[in-house]
């Protein structure tokens, strides 16, 4: 990347004039229809009309690189500062899924080696000592029970009695793993008073030292957790309920089993969630998933701290791997944990009726006890950051930053794409923009935090006080392309990339890259069949017409840019 220019340009690029209330005139963007027969005839209506047949031969009209704006035109509408803006108090910048696990001090450096020689081996034996005694408990406590009976009916006599030793077999474990003492506050509720108990913040694999600690609890688990090794078989003799992701009614099964339970006269070991759905930092307590909250059965919060001088329990998205973070735990004499038990909630008939004011409220009630800010951050967020990083797209870490804080600057997605299809080509000259020029290039909210802040994020050491348009739109189109056709952002990247929507065959690569698996070598093939004039440039128009003869990717195109699949297919 070139080193911009010293002297700061006014940008060729930018739908804003001078003033804000300059119109636009009205589009229509419409999203093909697809209708697939029983004769392998696919057919699309809309702004892109493709024809396959059974022979598979590919007819593609319709101008796909037809921009839905005029040439030149404004900013569409003035942007209302009280419409868009937001109270800065709700602006919470720290990334929630992200730790860094700091070791900078030569003694603890010193001391990590020697335990790791001295100490680290006993305990790895210890560990897995006490795993097999638990595993073979479990097995004794499970036998002749079928999947229905830890279903339907809670254990009773021996088989209780010796979970109850199963379950102090595994917290010996933690002992060994340097957990040797935690402290309590509070008084745990009994099951009956409060049939579920809500764990939060939830920061690591070690959290799972509650589910033992109380009882042991029963979990809401995935049903492929049952065929884990060994734990497969603890977690079973917890009496767990199980999700079945395939099962779309799987939701309303696990909803009725909780209401079962919480009101059956019979003994049920309480239910232990994590309503994050995900480990975080413990800066903030992001969204609660509602799930746990639908019953509408009482609940105690449970809140949960690592108060060590140094954080080497937390696993976050982006961070220390499992294999770093359990080294530097069971190479450390102690690691300090604490559990408080907050007063049973118990919710109003509003929040009865609506599970998610449920989930908000004692989000807010357990933020405070902590002590710590909510944020707007799901667990959806994390899926996204997921899926950016492994298409290899930048910022995957910022993702969930960029998206929320274009929300708060008043960003219009219409604009972003018009930026992009009202440029010839972004080069050296234009590319590079201050943040007064970013705010007016995309109409954004003048003199607000939220502005300052996407801008800083895109912010690079060698230029401090300006930014790459390209990097930002790539970002941008990305984000509005989310549940739309890939071929959709594939378009949008030929405007950005190209010179008047036509790319080289290297641009071609990197326009495709980010939405299908695709080799260097077959977009070469591809090219070439696109590049009929031998010019070295190919618009989308050559590009439609080479995609005739590869209707699988045509396919891979046409499918929706899902962040849930996580993967390129």
């Amino acid at each position: 990347m070139a080193t911009p220019p010293e002297e700061q340009r006014e940008p060729t690029v930018g739908p804003c004039g001078q003033s804000h209330n300059d119109s636009m005139d009205d589009f229509l963007c419409e999203m093909p229809y697809l209708n697939i027969s029983r004769s392998q005839n696919l057919n699309i209506s809309g702004s892109q009309n493709l024809n396959i047949s059974g022979s598979q031969n590919l007819n593609i009209s319709g101008p796909l690189n037809q921009s839905p704006f005029k040439p030149g035109s404004q900013c569409s509408k003035s942007l209302d500062p009280g419409k868009h803006a937001q109270p800065e108090h709700d602006i919470h910048r720290v990334n929630p899924f992200v730790h860094k696990l700091a070791w900078d001090d030569p003694i603890d450096k010193f001391k990590t080696a020697i335990l790791t020689v001295v100490l680290l081996p006993f305990r790895v034996v210890l560990i897995l000592v006490c795993l097999v005694i638990a595993w073979a408990l479990a097995n004794i406590g499970l036998f002749g029970l079928s999947k229905d009976d830890l279903r339907t009916k809670p254990l009773t006599g021996w088989r209780r009695k010796l979970r109850v030793v199963t379950a102090h077999v595994v917290r010996l474990l933690f002992v060994f793993g340097s957990f040797n003492y935690i402290r309590y506050k509070g008084e745990r509720a009994s099951p009956k008073e409060a049939p579920v108990i809500c764990v939060a913040p939830h920061t690591a694999f070690f959290d799972s030292v509650c589910v033992v600690l109380f009882g042991p609890s029963a979990v809401v688990a995935k049903y492929e957790t049952a065929s884990l090794p060994f734990f497969g078989k603890l977690i079973d003799y917890a009496q767990p309920i199980y999700v079945c992701r395939e099962d779309p009614h799987s939701r309303q099964s696990t909803i009725r089993e909780i209401i079962q339970r919480a009101n059956s006269t019979e003994d049920w070991p309480q239910i232990l969630i994590f309503p994050e759905g995900t480990c975080t930092n413990r800066t903030s307590l992001i969204q609660f998933k509602p799930g746990a909250f639908y019953p509408g059965v009482p609940i105690q919060p449970v809140l949960m701290r690592y108060p060590n001088e140094v954080d080497t329990v937390t696993w976050t998205w982006e961070g220390p791997s499992a294999i770093q973070l359990l080294w530097r735990t069971l190479t450390k004499f102690h690691t300090f944990c604490e559990i408080e038990f907050l007063p049973v909630y118990y919710p109003s008939e509003a929040e009865k009726a609506d599970p998610k004011l449920y989930a908000r409220n004692v989000r807010d009630l357990m933020a405070q006890a902590l002590n710590i800010p909510i944020s707007d951050y799901t667990f959806d967020d994390c899926k996204l950051m997921t899926y950016v990083k492994n298409i290899n797209l930048p910022y995957a870490s910022a993702i969930a930053d960029i998206e929320k804080l274009r929300r708060l600057a008043g960003s219009a997605p219409e604009i972003e794409t018009q930026v992009t299809w009202d440029t010839p080509e972004l080069t050296d000259d234009n590319r590079y923009v201050t943040l007064p020029q970013f705010t007016k290039t995309f109409c954004l909210i003048e003199n607000h935090e939220a502005t300052a802040a996407l801008f800083e994020i895109f912010v690079k050491p060698g230029r401090p006080n300006m930014i790459d348009l390209k990097e930002y739109l790539l970002m941008t189109l990305f984000l509005n392309s989310l549940n739309k056709p890939k071929l959709d952002f594939v378009t949008n990247l030929f405007n950005l990339y190209g010179k008047y929507g036509a790319v080289t065959r290297t641009k071609l690569y990197d326009a495709l890259k980010y939405v299908v698996k695709i080799s260097p070598e077959e977009v070469d093939v591809l090219f070439v069949e696109a590049d009929t004039n031998c010019n070295g440039e190919i618009g989308m128009e050559h590009f439609q017409r080479a995609l005739r003869k590869h209707p699988t990717l045509t396919m891979k195109l046409l499918t929706m840019n899902d962040p849930n699949k996580l993967r390129l297919q």
